[in-house]
């Protein structure tokens, strides 16, 4: 029966060992070994409307490593509307470039999309592409965005 003790108990500690090291050490490792860019902080999305840049929102960004989670408020449309949407943002960095996925944080309709950015040379700014599905147009849309950060 002792045996049978020391048997559960080396298991559970075990188990607690490989929960440590794969959900707290190794990923705590990865992002103090990455060396590329880091885009973490807040971001102003601009976007051109009528020939003219405009600020259509803010995004988030929070960054593990190469991984990075975030999320937006658009605050205009694309026809220049006012606007409360929130969206909720998954990707990864490779090199200087940038690569997002995005789905309205509420996920009623249709509304997900990629956005893939270079990171400027400054990383105060990025200059890139969304790329979803334009419900007015009833196809895919690509237009060009910019990133800059916000100092505060």
């Amino acid at each position: 029966m002792f045996e049978f003790m020391i048997g559960i108990a080396s298991s559970l500690a075990t188990v607690v060992i490989i929960a440590t090291v794969t959900n707290w050490a190794w990923p705590a490792y990865l992002n103090n070994a990455y060396k590329g860019i880091r885009i973490a902080g807040d971001w102003e999305i601009s976007e051109l409307h009528n020939g003219k840049m405009v600020k259509s929102g803010k995004i988030t960004l929070k960054q593990k490593g190469r991984n990075i989670t975030g999320s937006s408020v658009r605050t205009r449309t694309r026809d220049g509307k006012k606007s409360e949407r929130k969206f909720k943002y998954r990707g990864f960095t490779c090199g200087r470039q940038l690569t997002l996925t995005f789905e309205d944080a509420k996920g009623e309709g249709f509304d997900t999309g990629a956005y893939v950015f270079t990171v400027l040379n400054n990383a105060k700014e990025m200059e890139g592409m969304a790329t979803f599905h334009g419900k007015v147009e009833n196809k895919l849309v690509s237009e060009s965005r910019i990133l800059t950060k916000v100092v505060i």
